[in-house]
């Protein structure tokens, strides 16, 4: 509404807000921001300051400019901006001048047409990037109509009245009262604009409100003309709007006091609570609604700036044990269900000035402060803690479950100063508890660091050796007991370091499993045992152990098709190896690759046999062809009853399953009577032979023919 009073709105910069539709976005806090954002009315992109290139853009954008929305992926914020923006667009960027603010631009469409707009920025956090988020108002239309305006009052009443954001004129001169309020102003604090006109604040709003909107009148006439605003404003039906208001003092011709303060207000409360949540959803885990990984390591580091003032506190790294079964098992679920039962678990652990954060997957993090003289003694008592608080069983889609952790602890300061050294020292610590069999917690010690730097450094060397061709196949000899024959070798692989001498398996094999390196690793292996057991007499085979990390990798059994083939030996006579971690994990994946093995006419044997949980039920899962008994059985049949026990059940299995069974580990006399005696099948270990060198073979299987085994002498020139 507008009273009729001349006055000159020459210079005036209005910062107008989103369309009036944004008004209508706001609902439960709980809504897909994604979807909200991709649907939200008012053009919106999100872009990296680094690189200029747009991180996602919402359709009301899209249509807009006018490019197809997939090549926004290949463009940055300089591509929608004429040539002559380009420049004063890079300064911005790099003097962050462009956010918290509204500026003016030019734009470019898709069809070359160049639009008037105005943006506002703000910097959010996106997919763990810093970022900004650019709300965009077309203002061509506006720009245009005040271009052709005249001086005529009906015109610029018909304008300003029908303007999408609020305009309201202040006569200073008459006390402040109202001479403009137009519909947009009236709907933002819930009055009629004909009420509004001719009164001042103080008999409008509330003493407190009339009195700062004084204040700030005083601010605009007095300093530079230009105050910008933003507060929370209460509407005339009792609610609280967050209003953004930029007041400005129209200047006069003559030089004389200005008289007349003109306003542009919008309601930004949708805004603001939507920006809010995209910080929220920024910087926490959508799963458990806990802190993630950025918001964790920035309160981390906010404690660690503190230097000597910071208290002392306990990191602790935890990671749920065995949460791919439960989700491979379960379904995935329920894995949600238990991430969010820990989450809960440990939140009721922590107090105030502590912090709970979900890393990521399985892993959970927490800040405890450490107020005690012993920090040591007190962060045991948290890791306890922990561990009692996984001790009760999980109820999962109403299944019992029970669920363990490992825990890593590292104490600041002294186990680092900065963010990323203390989680990298948490981080092996966690290490180390898995190692020791998980369902534990460990202190980081500085030995983990060095131990990790050996570990570093074996890998470079595998990857070195492997191109360098270091590794070579030594063969164990597997005899038959029914005639002392040769059964076959098994091929143990060797590293012939050039600096530490020859390496056994066991110093090697677990980094190349950890680095993905027995891939290639164990490829090398199936080629060069099928090549060199080709050599061999047809009726002698060769026992090739797999790791379980090799069952992760698409082309195994395309591998073991390509050595047979290269070294034209038949499949019967390769045995493949397994344990039965690898039916533990992805076992129904890992079966099927299984029986395509043994569908080639591929031996499979299970090794270890006794030593894990459930050897029994994979007996009937799968046809094995041989289970092998772990050595530790082998070493203790003269003296354990238990030992016994198991060689004496591992005999009725092979029977009653029709399996071969062999025994590893044979190092006395004794042990092979013995084994003769229970009626076992096969025999490996240092009283046959060790294990040689490829060259040594035909010579050892010369030798062996028509010896018989119980001969002590034999065994003295064999070795």
């Amino acid at each position: 509404m507008y009273d009729g009073r001349e006055f000159d709105v020459t210079g005036v910069r209005i910062v107008p807000g989103a369309d009036e539709t944004e008004r209508n976005v706001a609902g439960d806090a709980d809504y897909d921001f994604r979807a909200l954002f991709v649907t939200h009315p008012t053009p919106m992109w999100v872009y990296d300051p680094e690189t200029l290139r747009f991180l996602t853009v919402n359709d009301a954008a899209v249509r807009l400019y006018g490019y197809p929305a997939e090549a926004y992926a290949h463009m940055t914020v300089l591509d929608i901006r004429p040539k002559w923006e380009r420049e004063r667009m890079l300064v911005a960027v790099q003097a962050r001048s462009d956010i918290e603010r509204a500026e003016r631009w030019q734009h470019l469409k898709a069809d070359g047409e160049i639009m008037d707009v105005l943006t506002y920025g703000r910097a959010v956090r996106f997919d763990g990037v810093d970022a900004i988020l650019a709300i965009v108002t077309d203002r061509t239309e506006v720009n245009r109509a005040y271009r052709q305006a005249s001086d005529t009052r009906s015109l610029l009443d018909s304008i300003v009245t029908n303007l999408p954001i609020g305009v309201f004129v202040k006569d200073m001169a008459d006390d402040g009262r109202y001479i403009l309020y137009n519909a947009s102003c009236g709907e933002i604090v819930g009055y009629d604009p004909d009420y509004i006109v001719g009164k001042t604040d103080f008999t409008i709003f509330t003493p407190e409100q009339a009195a700062q909107f004084r204040r700030q009148d005083g601010e605009a006439l007095g300093g530079s003309g230009l105050l910008a605003v933003e507060e929370d404003v209460v509407r005339s039906d009792g609610a609280i709007r967050t209003i953004r208001t930029v007041k400005r003092a129209i200047p006069t011709a003559d030089g004389s006091p200005q008289r007349y303060l003109v306003g542009i207000s919008e309601d930004v409360t949708e805004r603001r609570s939507y920006e809010a949540r995209i910080s929220h959803l920024a910087m926490h885990d959508a799963r458990t609604g806990l802190p993630n990984r950025a918001f964790f390591a920035d309160h981390m580091g906010a404690l660690l700036t503190l230097g000597e003032r910071c208290d002392p506190f306990a990191l602790l790294y935890i990671d749920v044990d065995h949460f791919k079964h439960i989700n491979d098992s379960m379904g995935h679920p329920a894995g949600d269900a238990l991430l969010c039962e820990v989450a809960e678990r440990l939140k009721g652990l922590v107090g105030a000035a502590d912090m709970v954060a979900r890393l990521g997957g399985d892993e959970f993090a927490l800040i405890v402060m450490l107020k005690g003289a012993d920090a040591r003694a007190e962060a045991a008592v948290i890791a306890d803690r922990v561990m009692l608080a996984f001790s009760e069983p999980f109820q999962l889609e109403g299944v019992t479950e029970h669920v363990d952790c490992s825990v890593g602890v590292a104490l600041a300061p002294w186990n680092g100063d900065d963010v990323n050294l203390l989680l990298r020292n948490a981080d092996l610590a966690l290490y180390a508890a898995k190692g020791d069999g998980r369902s534990t917690f460990r202190f980081y010690e500085r030995s983990m660091r060095l131990n990790a730097e050996k570990r570093h450094a074996l890998t470079v060397e595998l990857r070195r050796a492997l191109v360098e061709n270091e590794f070579e196949l030594h063969y164990q000899p597997i005899i038959s007991l029914s005639d002392d024959s040769i059964s076959g070798f098994e091929a143990l692989v060797r590293w012939n370091h050039p600096e530490r001498g020859q390496l056994a398996p066991s110093e090697f094999i677990p980094v190349a499993e950890e680095t993905g390196l027995i891939m290639a690793l164990g490829d090398w292996v199936i080629r060069e045992a099928c090549r060199t057991a080709a050599t061999w007499p047809a009726s002698i085979k060769v026992a090739v152990n797999l790791s379980p990390c090799q069952f992760r990798q698409v082309g195994l059994l395309a591998t073991v098709v390509a050595a047979l083939d290269e070294a034209k030996l038949s499949p019967s006579r390769l045995e493949l190896e397994i344990t039965e971690s690898v039916l533990l994990s992805e076992s129904g994946q890992n079966l099927q690759l299984l029986h395509a093995l043994r569908a080639l006419g591929v031996r499979i044997a299970m090794d270890d046999f006794g030593t894990g949980y459930s050897s029994l039920s994979y007996l009937r899962s799968f046809p094995f062809d041989k289970i092998k008994m772990d050595r530790s059985f082998v070493s203790g049949i003269d003296t354990d009853p238990g030992s016994l026990a198991i060689v004496r059940a591992v005999t009725g299995l092979g029977s009653g399953f029709n399996l071969t069974t062999t025994a590893e580990g044979v190092e006395t006399p004794e042990q092979l009577l013995r084994l003769r005696r229970e009626g076992f099948g096969e025999i490996q270990g240092f009283l046959v032979a060790r294990p040689m060198p490829a060259g040594d073979v035909p010579g050892f299987i010369a030798r062996h023919h028509g010896i018989n085994l119980d001969d002590l002498g034999w065994r003295r020139k064999a070795c």
